[in-house]
């Protein structure tokens, strides 16, 4: 049984993250997979699987010295042999170190070229599996015809179906969809509506486990195949597992951004965040990763059987529901991470809206509500810094839709039982900000580009006294107009500013947006109202939350929501 199959990077990723050397050859020269691709984390094997045994297997032109080797701070030779073309060297893991990965090093004696390589083991219990994949995709055509492509195309031994949930309705069905991928429209609500439809073909079509992708990401199907066979190798005590794939930006695919996360009711704690994976020290620290709460839905395998017991995921639309599932699984669930097992991934930075400052409001107070993470006065501190937030980077307007995120959350589960998601984002999206092409905006200039700042929310004397800088008088502030990017601007990067342009990192989309005492004044009065009834009644809107739990992730209820009554895929 193949566990892992070495990788052929293409031009635009790091090659230094698949091997180290080259591929072809001179005598003496050296080609190492002591790498985040190209390794083996036989201590994952060790703890969850059955395999006991690993045998390496390549392929060269040439001849050349092949050495297994074991890394746990310090490089050790396990094994050694000549090679002349074909080769397989076989390691009983179970002899090795408590912790460390393993990888073969290839030294040429003649002129050679390496053709290929994978690891594999025998005679291990296989549990009986058959996965789906269920992507959601919104308007995103580039990205998701080369995955589906991909897939395709792939050698795939366990993922039997993939569910391509189309809330934007733009591709065609008939031209895309086969004995392998079907197309399925969907009623435009959200990544958690997308992934919801997604789940129910999977419980429907009755297989084991599910993968919920994202359609804007990069993937190697040999990735998936990977953790695909992985979770099929499971034991007894870890067949309810779930596998996390980490998330590489990018832009910067060796600067790993997340190894699954944890929340504590105030904010994401992301593992294993901003390391570089070239580094051997780093592959060995991401080894021990205990703790994780919850995957993001850009690449995450759990069995259908979670499905069945706890239910379908909140009807969050987008944002926090990813979270919210995590926290709901038993805590002896494991959720397992792994070098190699990762995907590429725009960065959030160029993902930013005013739009989603509602949606984090909103769905993080439900998350926190339902998990008893804050109380009362928790929730008002929590409005307050979003109101704050907005009103110091003059972002006015949005204070319109934090009120909203109260307003809605104190209304408790009837809103979203009752709730069109659809109308509800294009209303939300009519009263936000505008965004509208940079060359359309007066005041901007190449030179305002400033992708790099870095934010920056310290709070002075001077800008408490000043309410942010809004009693300084107009002639005392700065004149030139500033540039930054919607995800990285804080409070001390716009202080004494007139006006700054905010724009999209990625995009050629922005605001300008200007310092207006009227405005502060304004908003920070209408949202007094919003506050008092945080205050009398959170604790109501709360309790609602938790009674109807059952109700608003139910399959009945998405079967519904989604009209699909007497609709099922095959």
């Amino acid at each position: 049984m193949k566990l892992k199959e070495l990788i052929f990077p293409s031009q635009d990723h790091t090659n230094e993250l698949y091997y180290r050397g080259s591929y072809e050859l001179l005598p003496q020269d050296t080609l190492s997979f002591d790498t985040y691709f190209g390794s083996l984390s036989y201590t994952k094997y060790l703890k969850y699987t059955y395999v006991k045994s690993v045998i390496f297997c390549c392929e060269i032109q040439g001849e050349a010295t092949l050495e297994l080797c074991h890394y746990d701070g310090k490089d050790t030779v396990i094994k050694k042999a000549q090679i002349n073309n074909k080769a397989e060297l076989e390691i009983d893991i179970t002899t090795l170190p408590e912790k460390g990965f393993i990888y073969p090093k290839i030294t040429a004696i003649t002129p050679c070229k390496f053709i290929g390589g994978y690891y594999k083991t025998e005679n291990a219990s296989q549990n009986e599996t058959s996965m789906a994949i269920a992507i959601c995709t919104y308007k995103r055509e580039n990205y998701v015809l080369n995955n589906i492509k991909k897939l395709n195309d792939a050698s795939l031994s366990l993922i039997k179906r993939v569910f391509v949930v189309d809330n934007g309705n733009t591709l065609d069905k008939n031209e895309l969809s086969n004995d392998f991928v079907n197309i399925l429209p969907n009623k435009n609500y959200g990544g958690s509506g997308g992934f919801s439809r997604g789940l129910i073909e999977a419980l429907d079509g009755g297989f084991s486990h599910v993968i919920l992708m994202d359609d804007d990401i990069d993937i190697h199907p040999e990735v998936i195949e990977e953790m695909s066979v992985f979770m099929s190798l499971l034991r007894d005590e870890y067949k309810n597992a779930w596998f996390s794939a980490a998330m590489l930006p990018l832009d910067k695919d060796y600067e790993q951004f997340e190894l699954g996360a944890e929340w504590n009711g105030k904010e994401s704690i992301i593992h294993k965040h901003k390391v570089d994976i070239r580094e051997k020290s780093v592959l060995l620290d991401n080894l021990y990763n205990d703790g994780v709460e919850y995957g993001g839905w850009w690449t995450l395998c759990m069995p259908t059987s979670f499905i069945k017991e706890k239910g379908m995921p909140y009807p969050f639309f987008i944002k926090f529901d990813d979270v919210e599932y995590g926290l709901r699984r038993e805590q002896s669930t494991q959720i397992i991470t792994s070098n190699g097992i990762a995907i590429r991934h725009e960065a959030f930075d160029k993902k930013s809206s005013f739009v989603l400052d509602y949606y984090n409001l909103r769905n993080e107070l439900v998350v926190n509500s339902v998990y008893n993470k804050i109380g009362t006065f928790g929730i008002i501190k929590r409005y307050m810094r979003e109101v704050m937030k907005q009103l110091t980077l003059y972002r006015y307007e949005n204070v319109t839709l934090v009120r909203r995120a109260a307003r809605d959350y104190l209304k408790g589960a009837n809103f979203f039982l009752n709730t069109n998601e659809e109308e509800l984002n294009k209303e939300l999206i009519s009263k936000a900000i505008k965004l509208k092409p940079l060359d359309e905006i007066k005041e901007w200039t190449p030179e305002l580009k400033n992708d790099d700042m870095v934010r920056n929310n310290k709070v002075s004397f001077l800008m408490a006294i000043t309410l942010a800088g809004h009693l300084i008088p107009w002639f005392c502030l700065k004149r030139e107009t500033l540039g930054a990017p919607l995800s990285k601007i804080g409070a001390k990067n716009i202080f004494r500013r007139k006006r700054v342009v905010q724009y999209q990192l990625g995009a050629n989309t922005g605001a300008i947006t200007k310092r207006s005492f009227f405005k502060f004044i304004k908003h920070m009065t209408l949202s007094i109202g919003p506050l008092l009834k945080l205050l009398f009644l959170s604790r109501r809107a709360k309790k609602s939350y938790q009674k109807n739990k059952d109700k608003l992730t139910s399959i009945d209820f998405w079967r519904e929501h989604l009209e699909l009554d007497g609709k099922k895929e095959n």
